[in-house]
């Protein structure tokens, strides 16, 4: 399959990565950094062009990027998620013969070997939108177990929600906890991905950036939901993905207490925002 046509965007921020051999498996920024340099690396090295938006990176960090031959780096314009995936997006769309765009967290390095089955049924126009789904026996095999479970329920959740809104049909399913979306490079797709909803939401004992949809949802969420709504042509693809081995050390062992509280969050700042934000689309 010819590549050439496939832009990957990416988001990045590792303010603590130093160069050489890793440290300490605490050292989040560093596993991560190491994590999105290689999945560059060899993206590029497939024929993908490679989108990246980076935040406040160590200076070694943002030098090492720059060092790779044909990658696109612009300076992130804000610490939120979102905002940060649109200007990746953006980008992406304007370079010249893309047809599809992968938009996936850039750690995710297994998912390479799977470019040519995500982005097949958009090249082929059998698809407007392609939510890659989690193989779950690789799924439970390689997360960490914490993780799993949570992402687990977490989907449950929020299919259930979207068959009582009649959004999708009841024997529908799909990962949207998994990371990874394809969509065509075509103006009235790209347009779901670029917009910005604001939400009013009052819920005691929740951190409020957990329940702001720039951070995750308006990107990667509400898009996909607004798709649905609109009869596009949004399907699911099963892969075999692999968690990094390294990452799953770093987050079971190195800042388990810190993580299993992050993904606790915004499982329910997800589900908070979905609940919210269905009465208006």
């Amino acid at each position: 399959m010819n590549k050439s046509n496939i832009a990957i965007a990416l988001t990045c921020f590792y303010p603590n990565w130093y160069r050489g051999k890793l440290r300490s498996i605490k050292h989040t920024d560093k596993v991560r950094g190491d994590l999105t340099l290689e999945f560059i690396k060899n993206a590029i090295s497939l024929g993908c062009s490679v989108v990246a938006v980076d935040g406040k990176s160590a200076k070694s960090f943002r030098k090492t990027l720059l060092a790779i031959s044909g990658i696109h780096l612009i300076l992130r314009r804000s610490i939120k998620r979102s905002p940060a995936k649109r200007q990746a997006f953006k980008k992406a769309s304007q370079i010249e013969g893309i047809k599809a765009i992968v938009a996936t967290e850039p750690e995710k390095v297994s998912l390479l070997k799977t470019i040519g089955t995500i982005t097949k049924p958009i090249l082929q126009n059998k698809a407007d939108i392609v939510i890659p789904m989690r193989s779950d026996e690789l799924f439970a095999q390689t997360y960490p177990k914490y993780m799993y479970e949570s992402e687990t329920e977490g989907n449950q959740l929020y299919n259930e929600q979207l068959k009582a809104n009649n959004v999708i049909k009841n024997a529908e399913e799909f990962d949207f906890f998994f990371g990874p979306r394809v969509f065509k490079n075509e103006p009235k797709i790209l347009r779901l991905f670029m917009k910005k909803f604001k939400l009013k939401i009052v819920s005691k004992g929740i951190p409020f950036q957990f329940l702001d949809p720039e951070e995750l949802s308006n990107a990667s969420f509400f898009p996909l939901i607004l798709a649905l709504k609109k009869k596009l042509k949004v399907i699911s693809v099963e892969i075999p993905f692999s968690y990094p081995k390294l990452q799953k050390e770093n987050e079971e062992i190195g800042s388990r207490e810190y993580f299993v509280e992050k993904r606790k969050n915004q499982r329910l700042g997800l589900l908070l925002e979905l609940i919210h934000f269905l009465p208006f689309t």
